[in-house]
């Protein structure tokens, strides 16, 4: 079982106990140390309501106290505080699991890229919705040339909480509510929707065509319309909202193949529905007859009870837990489903040239 140590993460944000529990779902991690808040108070309470021993008053500490005794650091700050501890940890050769975006701005990335190599250092994100089991699934379909050619894809993520924030947590807080040149909305939910896509067709967009606008109170971007273009001829369609009432967290994904389109919405995630150019309809889930589940990790519960967003990240820190173990043993850590340094560097210079996009309302090549 590897150690573990957090960054950030405490009771009062949205990520830390989702992260608390997926890392120790399987038995995998355990974590013994942490900075969970810079508030003494929380931090306290954090450590002592998940039974974490050893706990520090700030990040640098914690890395010189505890750097002999963790097997990995995990990073849950607020993004725009990632790159200075990532440099820290890069340099030391910490292993790190950092909370996606990895960064803030492409200037961010070139500082990481002067301290990063990956022979020596163990660097992922923790891009959770594809540890969806349908989502996986549907990889290996379109993999396998089931859908046929893929034409179009279409990724939506709409949220009410400029407008309606939700109940159970104070939102947003105020890192949320300042734009650099990426908008933070991109940042948040636009890097979520670039590994999506990736996830599903690999291969990464050529161009992009982006717009954004502000319909809320608090002056920062909150909508975002983005056009992508692949070099294969894939045509994408990309919306990012946070300003869109009756949406909690809708995120929802359609791919369109020359034989068959595939549609899932993360509010029904068991359910994957195909429909094929003979007029022919089906929708499966965990009890049908499909190739990906005999892995016990998409059977936590029997169907009909359903593989969730917790056991989803589940899966994630079990495929990073093996990937670890790679790294380790000095073995490359290559893994379909989980993703390094290069993949978070792709995903901001897609959202950077989106922001160029939108100020010149034109299309912009992605490797300009």
């Amino acid at each position: 079982m590897y150690k573990l140590a957090f960054i950030g993460g405490s009771i009062n944000s949205i990520a830390g106990y989702p992260h608390f529990i997926a890392s120790q779902m399987d038995k995998r991690f355990k974590v013994v140390a942490g900075v969970f808040s810079r508030d003494k108070k929380v931090n306290q309470e954090t450590a002592t309501r998940w039974n974490v021993k050893r706990i520090y008053d700030n990040w640098q500490e914690l890395i010189e106290k505890e750097q002999k005794n963790i097997d990995a650091i995990v990073i849950l700050t607020p993004t725009p505080q990632h790159a200075e501890i990532l440099i820290e940890l890069l340099k030391r050769k910490i292993p790190t699991i950092c909370e996606k975006p990895l960064v803030s701005s492409t200037e961010e990335i070139r500082m990481i890229e002067k301290v990063y190599n990956p022979k020596e250092n163990f660097l992922v994100l923790t891009n959770n919705y594809s540890g969806y089991p349908m989502l996986r699934e549907l990889q290996h379909k379109i993999k396998k040339g089931e859908l046929g050619n893929i034409l179009h894809i279409r990724l939506k993520m709409p949220q009410e909480s400029f407008l309606r924030p939700p109940k159970s947590v104070k939102y947003p807080q105020k890192w949320r509510l300042k734009d650099g040149f990426i908008p933070m909305i991109s940042l948040d939910l636009g890097s979520h929707l670039h590994h999506i896509a990736f996830f599903l067709l690999q291969e990464e967009p050529s161009k992009v065509l982006a717009s954004y606008d502000s319909f809320s109170k608090y002056g920062v971007v909150d909508d975002v319309n983005m056009l992508l273009n692949y070099k294969s001829g894939i045509k994408g369609n990309v919306w990012l909202s946070k300003a869109a009432l009756g949406n909690r967290n809708g995120l929802h994904i359609e791919v369109y193949g020359s034989k068959a389109s595939a549609i899932w919405h993360q509010e029904n995630p068991e359910k994957l529905v195909f429909s094929y150019s003979t007029g022919q309809k089906i929708i499966i889930d965990r009890g049908s007859d499909v190739e990906m589940l005999p892995n016990k990790l998409y059977n936590r519960m029997t169907p009909g009870h359903p593989a969730g967003f917790i056991e989803g990240f589940a899966n994630l820190y079990n495929d990073i837990a093996n990937s670890l173990d790679l790294f380790l043993q000095r073995e490359k850590y290559i893994s379909k489903y989980v993703y390094d340094f290069e993949h978070a560097k792709k995903g901001i210079t897609l959202l950077h040239m989106a922001s160029y996009s939108n100020k010149e309302q034109t299309w912009k090549s992605l490797s300009e």
